[in-house]
């Protein structure tokens, strides 16, 4: 597998163009038999820009525009944030059809554009029937396809899990985005045919049940001395399973056995821990083969998904000529603070739109010098590569700076803007003073400064860590705990505790870094009132005993910290294990910290057999608690108190008023691989610091669980492991390496859902998700013992 990272770089010039993109898994529904929804007296209808040219004999409608506009479409808010340039929509209109007989949509597509960025089009739904469609949240219902550039082409839909009794609309809409550098740009996609299908075999989107055939398992594979299990459903009437090399050879013969836990039922467990043989394999049950897999040591075990990760990071840079993708974007994107202005480029656009936030590109950059450092020894090249990467992150969180307190903070944007400056559709990045911030840029500087080997950036990096955090002392003085003044910044839903835990975690980088006791103090001061928002008195459980460690969102012990899409568990892990290193006499810490790994523990079998970790548990009366309940829960109205009520009691009930919950709380913003990415990293860091190989492992389990080990049987990495699907980017394109915001659950249920719809947010690219999933691995490979 180092073999496979080095071709790579070679093949890219050291990653200086991104890896080809290889296609996504696709359903064969060769033997299903079409049935086209096009007649003659149902004739498309045209809404929003552009123009629909249709052909009334063969139901063929062809979608045109130009990808710019001098105006800002209808309804739009005047200084263009966050919108395009406006929608082109061809919709046909039913009177409440039922298309349950199908499960599949087709379309054939011809795509023949000119200078735009990745055409794309959303296929939409309405249905009118018992389950509405859309939601209330405009999350399902609607399915983004990145189209092939030329040639016509047929894209296939699962609509199995969609309500559709009831069809009231079909809708097709493409939009105008801007153009590539600004060149003369002109839309035009014509659909053939739209066809419903009856699939014999449906794809697999709600349960934890595994379809027969399919194999629940990691992709990438495993270490040698670490456990190795796949899980298969107990239907396939199988009692044992070989595991075979590349030559079809058996290498290992065991009996599935019975798992534990209370999502074992109708699944089996193939279990060949004690078979260490480094290699190429596959597990055999019957007739039935799975993905193929590595054993190998846990650096070249990774070695290839860190470097497709770390391709997603370089194809979503901004300010940067991307080749295959874009040219040089967003220069006239821009901010301005007392009289000084600067352009919001650089860094990494932050999903599947263009938007930028400063703290998602520090947080990214620390992440790349983590592995850098993990790699340093074992893979220099990729090491090398990683820290390059790291050096354009630097370049743009140092620029954002304005050397007062004030940082260029984020920037809604959508568009391919014409990158020339004082025309309407510039864009205008916030600017802010906030304490939080400048304390998580603190700690950010520092550790880069503590793992950059260069002299020059340490001295630099020290520097800069040192004034923002007397910025940010300076301003918390007066107003602590400042609320973000805006709820599209990304730290807005920052509960005291994680506040108190960035800056412990910052003060004590600082005193590492610099020696100076005043750090220390600062980091003592604001880790004891961490600890004292942390469970450790113990509430009482159904089962006996008490559940200890897990911490609430503040002293007053009224509100459990949860995460449910931004997520900084890790925080809270690095903020212990920092104090316990700068501290070791102080028992105080590593009483939390072997409390806090307790909860971990806890948590953990709830999911068994799959190594997902449990979100957390919750207080039923939480809701109640207004002010932290918006705060943490964002385009929501009040009919989010009776949905918490209604996802409890989906929820499994352990004690008085206290319920576990497998997926967290949620509502328009879903999808749980930043949640489990953090924890992972936490549990990591925490196994890390007591020499306990079970938190490590559990931190392994959301690596697992992200490369395949789920019951969709996918890797929601794109092109890491033979099995995954195109993810909801449709502003770049895919790129391998991307990763999506994560596994949903369907209304207040609390069981997964993946469906094929590509939408916002579950299925968007989050450049987020790539940071932590190179920290977590870089936990891995340093921890002491492995």
């Amino acid at each position: 597998m180092s073999q496979l990272v080095d071709d790579l770089l070679t093949a890219t010039s050291e990653l200086q163009r991104p890896l080809p993109v290889m296609p996504a898994a696709t359903a064969d529904l060769s033997a299903a038999q079409p049935q086209s929804i096009l007649t003659a007296d149902n004739p498309w209808q045209h809404r929003n820009r552009g123009d629909v040219i249709m052909d009334a004999q063969t139901g063929q409608v062809t979608l045109t525009s130009p990808t710019r506009y001098d105006s800002w479409p209808a309804g739009a808010p005047s200084d263009g944030d966050y919108i395009q340039y406006g929608d082109i929509t061809a919709f046909l209109s039913f009177d409440h059809v039922d298309w349950t007989h199908s499960n599949y949509l087709r379309l054939t597509v011809t795509a023949d554009c000119q200078n735009v960025i990745n055409p794309n089009i959303t296929v939409a739904f309405k249905n009118d029937g018992q389950i509405k469609v859309p939601d209330k949240y405009n999350r399902e219902g609607f399915h983004a396809i990145n189209l092939l550039p030329t040639g016509t082409h047929q894209y296939e839909l699962n609509i199995g899990e969609l309500p559709r009794e009831a069809i009231t609309e079909l809708s097709i809409t493409t939009t105008a985005n801007g153009s590539y550098l600004d060149l003369p740009g002109q839309i035009k996609i014509t659909v053939n045919d739209v066809q419903l299908l009856q699939a014999q075999t449906s794809r697999h989107s709600l349960g934890w049940q595994l379809p027969q055939g399919q194999f629940s398992q990691t992709q990438v594979g495993f270490m040698p001395q670490r456990r190795k299990q796949v899980l298969v459903p107990a239907e396939d009437q199988a009692t044992t399973f070989e595991i075979i090399d590349g030559q079809q050879q058996t290498v290992y013969h065991g009996a599935l056995t019975q798992p534990t836990g209370p999502l074992a039922v109708n699944n089996l467990v193939a279990d060949f821990t004690e078979f260490q043989q480094p290699g190429q394999y596959r597990l055999r049950v019957n007739e039935f083969i799975s993905a193929p897999f590595a054993i190998a040591p846990r650096a070249e075990l990774w070695g290839s998904t860190v470097l497709k990760t770390l391709n997603f990071i370089f194809a979503e840079r901004c300010g940067y000529p991307v080749p295959g993708i874009h040219g040089m974007c967003h220069v006239d994107v821009t901010a301005s603070h007392r009289g000084k202005t600067i352009s919001f480029n650089g860094g990494w656009h932050d999903a599947g739109d263009l938007s930028q936030q400063t703290v998602h590109s520090g947080e990214i950059t620390l992440s790349l010098l983590e592995s850098a450092t993990a790699y340093a020894s074992s893979n220099p090249r990729l090491a090398h590569r990683l820290k390059q990467e790291a050096l354009w992150g630097l370049d743009f969180i140092l620029k954002m700076r304005f050397g007062d307190g004030y940082r260029a903070t984020s920037a809604g944007v959508s568009r391919w803007t014409n990158n020339q400056i004082g025309d309407m559709d510039d864009a205008q990045a916030r600017v802010h003073n906030n304490p939080y911030e400048n304390y998580l840029f603190a700690g950010i500087f520092a550790k880069c400064a503590r793992l950059i080997a260069d002299d020059a950036w340490r001295e630099r990096l020290t520097a800069v860590a040192q004034a923002d955090f007397t910025f940010a002392e300076q301003v918390f003085a007066k107003h602590p705990y400042q609320a973000e003044p805006i709820m599209w910044e990304h730290t807005y839903n920052t509960s005291p505790s994680v506040y108190n835990a960035t800056v412990a975690w910052a003060a004590g980088e600082l005193y590492r870094l610099t020696q100076q006791t005043s750090y220390l103090q600062t980091s003592v001061h604001f880790g004891d009132l961490l600890v004292a928002a942390q469970e450790q008195a113990g509430l009482p459980l159904l089962a006996g005993g008490e559940l200890r460690g897990f911490f609430y969102r503040d002293a007053r012990h009224q509100v459990v910290q949860h995460f449910n899409h931004q997520a900084r568990e890790h925080l809270i892990s690095a903020a212990l294990t920092t104090l316990m290193h700068n501290q070791p006499q102080q028992t105080k810490w590593q009483t939390s910290v072997q409390l806090y790994a307790s909860y971990f523990k806890f948590l953990q079998p709830y999911t068994a057999p799959y190594p997902m970790m449990a979100a957390g548990v919750y207080l039923d009366d939480e809701y109640q608690d207004s002010a932290s309940f918006y705060k943490q829960n964002l385009l929501v109205d009040q009919s989010a108190e009776l949905e918490f009520q209604q996802q409890l009691r989906s929820a499994t009930q352990i004690g008085q008023h206290l319920y576990l919950k497998r997926f967290p709380v949620w509502f328009s913003f879903r999808g749980n691989n930043g949640v489990l990415l953090s924890m992972g990293d936490a549990a990591a860091n925490l196994g890390q610091a007591l020499h306990d190989s079970e938190l490590t492992q559990i931190g392994i389990n959301q690596l697992q669980w992200l490369t395949g080990d789920n019951p969709f049987s996918q890797s929601l990495i794109y092109g890491v492991g033979k099995t995954f699907e195109s993810q909801y980017s449709v502003s770049s394109g895919e790129m391998v390496g991307e990763i999506p915001v994560g596994i949903e659950t369907k209304a207040n249920e609390d069981q997964p859902y993946w469906p094929q719809f590509n939408n916002a947010t579950y299925k968007e690219v989050w450049i987020s998700n790539a940071g932590k999933v190179l920290s977590l691995i870089a936990r891995i490979l340093q921890t002491e013992g492995e």
